[in-house]
This record gives C-alpha cells, structure tokens and sequence, in this order.
C-alpha cells in the first residue's frame, strides 16, 4: 500500500456528488451570474482587457491627433423689418407694384424661410467672389452650418475652418451678402421705375415745350391773350377731358410696364419654398456597426483557435475590412424628411400681379370713356370761331404737356427716393469674431470619452470572449459546466519561460501528489484500477497517467501502467522502453504476461506498452483474456493505471472504463471544448457500471500571484523525467 506523505491532502472538491446524473449534470452546467466571478474572469483576462482598452484609446488618440483642427464661430440674424411703422407707411402704397410685394411680406418671414434662403447658391457664389476663395460652392456650403433658433425670428450661421479668422471672414461675408441681397431684391422695382421714367422723362419735356413755343407764336401772330366766358368753358371742359386722357394713357403705359415687370418676377419665381428638414442616423451605418462588432468577435474566437493563415480566420478578416470600407463610405445621417410651404413673396408678386391687371383694366376703361367725352364734345366745339378754338387747341396742348411731363418727374423723384431709403428684411444681431471660436476635435475631451468608451467596450469584450469561450480555465468552470468533481489541477510547464518554470514545475509536482491523495480519498474503498481517458487526441490524458503513475511510485507503491490506446500508444516512447512485446501479445497467446512487463527507471513503476499493432483493438479490450490480465496485474501490484483512448469517435475509452474499477477524465485547459467534453460525459453515463471518479483539468495556466512563496523562493527541483512534462 502507499506511503502516504503527511502534507498530502485532498482537495475539497472530492466531497461533491460523484454519481450526478444526467438530468443534474444539464441543470448544473446552467451559469449564473455571480458577481465574484465576474470579477475573477476580468482578472484572469486582464491581458485582453488591457489590449482592448489600450488599442481603442491608442486609436482615438491617433485619430483626434492626425484629424484637422477646424474652428467654429457664428454669426446671428434676426428675420424682420427694421424700420418703423411710420417710415414703412408710404412706401407700403407706393404705385411699384414689385416693391410693394417685397414691402407686403416685411416681418413675415420665418426664421426657417431665412435659412433656407441663406444656403442658396448665389449667396455663396458672392461670398467665394468677395473673399477671392479657391473653392465651389457645394464645397463651402460643407462648410457651412445654419440653424434657426426655435420658436424665434433668430438664425445662427456658423462656419467651420482651418483658422478662425478665415471662418469669422467668412460668416460675415455670408451675413453681408445676404442683408444686401435683400435690400437690392426691395430696390429691384424701384430701378425698373428709374429705367422707364429716365427714357420718358425727355420726350415729355420736349413736347410741353414746344406747345408752349406753338401758343406763344399764335398769340403773337393773331394778337388775342382771353377769349368769351362761353368759348373759355367749352375749351375748359373739353381741355380736362384731353387732360385727364393724356393722365390715363399715361397710367394705362405705367400700369402695363409694371404688370410686364411682374410677370417675369413672378415667372422666375418659387410658390413654394423648403421650410425645413429632418436628419437622422444613417440606418446603413447603424447595420454596418453592428456587423462590424459581430465580426470582430468571430475574428477573436477563431484567432484563439486557429492560426492566422487559417481560412476562417482569413475570410473573418476579410469580412471584417471590407465591412470598415463601407462604414467610412457612409454618412453619419441622413435627411429623412423634407417640408416646404408657400413662397410669401410669390404670394405678395401674385397678389400685386392682381391688383395691378385691375388698375390696368380701369385705366383702359377710363381712356375708352374720355375718349368718347371728346369725341361727343368736338360738333360743340366746332362752333367756335376758328381763331378762338385755334387759341384753345393750342393752350390746352401746351397745358396738357406741362401736366404730363409734372407726373412723370413727380413718379421719378419717388422712385429715386423709394431706392435711396430701401431696407433689408433681415439684420445682423452679432457679428462674427475671430477670438470667439470653438476648436475640434477636443483633445482632452476625446481622450477622456476614449478612455471611458474604451473601458466599456474592454470589459464587454473580456465577458463577450468569456461567454463564447467554451475552453475551461479553471476548476470552477469545470464545477459550474459539468458539475463534476475537479481530483487536481495540473499547471502547464512547456513553453513557459526559464524563470517561471522554477516555480511552476514544483506546482506540477505537488498537483500530480494531490491527484494520488483524491484518487485515494475519492470513496472509502478506494480504486485500485484506474483508466484515464480524455475528450480528445492532445488534452494530455496519457501524459497526465504516466505522471500519476510516477508519482505513486515515489511514494512506496507498486504500479503498473497499461498503455491500453492500442491505435496510438505513445507510453513506450515517453518512457524509452522497447514495444516488440506488450499488451496486445499476451491477449492473443503471443507472450506471457510476466515476459511482457518492462521495468522503468522509476521506482515502483512497470510498464506494459501497447505491443504490435492489431486489426480489431476493441474485440481484444471486450475479452476475457484482458479482464485476466487485469485481475493478473491487481495481485502483483498496488495500482493498476490504464492509458485509455480518447472519446471523440471510438469506444475503446467506454470499454476501458467498464473493466476499470474507477475512471478519470483529463480535460485540458486550451484545447478542450465544452461540446466535446459534454459529449465524452455522456458516452461515459451511458454504462451505470462506469464510475467516474472525477476531472483532472491539464495545463491550467499558472498564475504567479497564487503560488505559494515556498514554490517561488525553494529552488525545489521537479522530480518528473523531461519525456513526461506535463
């Protein structure tokens, strides 16, 4: 029997239900959230959580540092009629029918009509030829943002650019433009006036000159300065009728020109204009983030399984670039809804337009009916002596031509006036200032946000890789997903560096201790044969039974090892021991069982290898000649362990375990899968006869901090040969 050590010790997990069945074995791989576990993953993937962390605020970093610093200022204007009441009333009834429109919509206009207004291309093509710009127009209106302020007449008008003084030129240039446009929209009528009355004006000069120099030479000629009461009223009468035709064709032109005027404003003009929109996030980009993080996760998982030259790992890599492409080359938002209303000087023009085309209509009217007066009044007329209706005709012409040419110049000092004092509709609040800015991006402010974010998206990313990591990393995860008892934890020793193996390696050797001291303790009638199996080819199941074995041995027992994967024995190799004669030869009568023993350089442990390769390894396992072989060895030694197959597609490990008093699962830590461990289980539940003794979880990544000082300062050399490194 074994001499057992006094500081060996069973683990506390050898009390746990070893006989669970299956219907608890599902219900017990259920995980819950439990706070201190939570934590405990985040520390033992710091490493993760660190590289996450770091390489997000590493790119926010770089990205706000290479972005181009733009500056933001503003501007503010206010929709709306500066002038006073009394100042407006008589321009407001002026006969310019184009001002009046202009005039009629003074105060009307929303601060959302000036917006919409303020971003129309000919504003910014006067802006780029003020400030002698080398840029488009689409390109500066990128520049450009224009808010209304809600519920107000207020609009604010901010430019971003490379330098503040730029962008403050430019926002005043806009707010200038924009006040003198509209002032030059009120004084546009007025011109039109100007241009009309300017070619006018002489023609009526000239002819109330000449009436007078005719008048004056009759008068000479024929020596009469007054005529009779009845002939001055007949001439009177019908001279206020020639008077008042003259001053209704005069209208008549006036009212035509205008209404011509109108027209052709109203023809290049809008009825209805965009009042404003609504943005929202792009749908597409949304789509794409989200594609984007499902990627990055697939990328991860299989980079942890898989080299990256692996197809998968290529292909998610490839998805995953091209998928970034398409996020860059999609906007942020997008315009999901446009409204437009009514053009409030369309309406005024068509209003005007009315009005005047009824003026008109009275003034034909009126030139129709003093027509037919005169007309009526000329047999009258005709009875007058010649020289006094001679007299008249001339003084009514030379009347007639100085009231005319007094209404022209009369409308064309207030069309002078009218365009002198016309006002905008729109006035600036407050100017634009180059010390006034606002500079993005925010270093500070971006590296605060990125460190945050970055946190977030880290610890979501350590439990994401925890949730979708079916790998067992310690024993509670063995407890929480099989709910099977963990006999010892086996640290991993390859590939570690020289100054950790010189702690790690006394940890594996003591863990090989535990594992006999649970084997011993795991019922009071402890197994005697003992197979270890595992899940898969790799998970280190015939390494961790060479181990044990060893580790009996130095404690004063006798112990044989079985290399029993008679499809991949690996013992004879691990231990330099010859396979001409083994298992598989004493089952067929080949050798005796005595002849087939093989001692090792290990004290207290035998070796008997796997032997030649046969054709049918589960026929010979299923034989009587193995149950006498294994009766055999329990009378010659203390423990019999046996090197059995792995589980994934053959039964040998199942058939093993039958004839086995007790069954050992090796799980490794990095390669073993959850599906496969589970699957490997109920191959094992499906015989009652099989009594699985537990879970040996191999190559657990040591962790410095929970060594015991005695490992890391003793200097404690491994008792293992090199061929059986755990």
């Amino acid at each position: 029997m074994i001499d057992r050590p006094t500081s060996v010790r069973p683990p506390s997990v050898v009390g746990q239900n070893p006989n669970l069945d299956f219907a608890d074995y599902q219900e017990a791989t259920t995980r819950e959230l439990d706070p201190r576990q939570m934590l405990a993953n985040l520390w033992r993937r710091r490493r993760l959580l660190f590289v996450i962390w770091a390489v997000f605020v590493a790119c926010v970093t770089i990205f706000t540092l290479l972005t181009p610093k733009a500056y933001t200022v503003a501007v503010k204007l206010i929709a709306g009629s500066n002038s006073s009441s009394e100042d407006a009333a008589p321009a407001s009834g002026t006969n310019l029918p184009i001002l009046n429109a202009l005039l009629a919509v003074s105060g009307q206009q929303s601060s959302t009509q000036i917006a919409e207004l303020l971003q129309q291309e000919p504003v910014g093509q006067e802006v780029i030829k003020r400030l002698g710009l080398n840029i488009s127009v689409a390109q500066l209106g990128s520049h450009i943002i224009v808010r209304p302020v809600s519920d107000t007449t207020i609009v604010t008008l901010s430019v971003n650019w490379r330098d503040p003084v730029t962008a403050a030129s430019v926002a005043n240039a806009y707010a200038d433009v924009f006040v003198e446009r509209e002032r030059e929209l009120v004084a546009g009528q007025a011109d039109t006036a100007i241009g009309y009355l300017q070619k006018e004006l002489p023609d009526a000069q000239e002819r109330m000159r000449a009436a007078q120099e005719t008048l004056t030479a009759y008068q000479e000629q024929t020596g009469i300065a007054d005529l009779s009461t009845q002939t001055t009223e007949a001439l009177t009468s019908q001279q206020d009728l020639e008077t008042k035709l003259r001053q209704a064709q005069v209208d008549e032109q006036t009212d035509a020109a205008a209404l011509e005027q109108i027209q052709a404003k109203l023809s290049s003009t809008p009825d209805t204009i965009e009042v404003g929109n609504t943005a929202s996030g792009n749908p597409v980009a949304q789509q794409l983030q989200t594609q984007i993080a499902t990627l990055t996760m697939q990328l991860n998982a299989a980079r942890k399984e898989y080299t990256d030259n692996f197809p998968t790992v290529v292909s998610l890599r490839s998805q995953l670039a091209e998928a970034k492409r398409e996020l860059q080359a999609e906007p942020a938002t997008v315009t999901s809804a446009v409204s437009s209303g009514p053009n409030p000087v369309y309406q005024a023009l068509d209003q005007q337009e009315t009005t005047i085309s009824g003026q008109l209509a009275a003034a034909q009217a009126s030139s129709t009916e003093l027509a037919q007066q005169l007309a009526a009044a000329q047999p009258r007329l005709a009875s007058l002596p010649s020289v006094s209706r001679r007299m008249n005709d001339l003084e009514r012409a030379a009347k007639s031509a100085t009231d005319v040419y007094a209404a022209i110049e009369q409308r064309y000092q207030d069309a002078v006036i009218t365009k002198t004092t016309a006002l905008s509709d729109v006035s600036i609040t407050q100017r634009a200032s180059p010390d006034i800015y606002t500079k993005s991006p925010n270093v500070l402010l971006n590296l605060l946000l990125g460190t945050v974010v970055g946190l977030i998206l880290a610890i979501t990313g350590v439990f994401l890789s925890d949730f979708f990591d079916d790998r067992f990393r310690n024993e509670g995860d063995v407890r929480e997903r099989l709910g099977l008892s963990v006999l010892a934890s086996i640290p991993l020793v390859d590939g570690l560096a020289i100054k950790d193996s010189a702690w790690v390696r006394p940890l594996a050797t003591e863990a090989f201790y535990q594992l006999v001291a649970a084997l011993r303790y795991s019922s009071s009638s402890p197994p005697r044969t003992i197979a270890f199996t595992s899940p898969d080819q790799g998970d280190g199941k015939s390494t961790t039974a060479l181990n044990t074995a060893i580790s009996m041995g130095q404690m004063k027992a006798r112990v044989l090892l079985i290399d029993a994967d008679l499809r991949r024995p690996t013992l004879h190799t691990k231990l330099g021991v010859s396979n001409e004669a083994g298992l598989t030869d004493v089952l067929v009568g080949v050798t005796s069982f005595d002849n087939a023993i093989r001692p090792t350089e290990h004290i207290g442990l035998s070796l008997l290898s796997s032997g030649r390769p046969s054709p049918n390894p589960v026929g010979l396992l299923q034989s009587e000649a193995f149950e006498r072989l294994v009766a055999a060895a329990r009378d010659r030694f203390d423990f019999v362990i046996i090197d059995a197959p792995a589980l994934r597609s053959i039964v040998d490990g199942v058939v093993l375990g039958v004839k086995a008093e007790g069954t050992v699962l090796v799980v490794s830590s990095t390669t073993s899968e959850r599906r496969a461990v589970r699957t490997a289980i109920e191959k094992l539940r499906s015989v009652a006869s099989i009594n699985l003794l537990g879970v040996v979880l191999n190559r657990v990544r040591p962790d410095r901090n929970s060594a015991d000082s005695y490992y890391l300062g003793s200097g404690q050399s491994v008792s293992l040969p090199a061929e059986a490194r755990v």
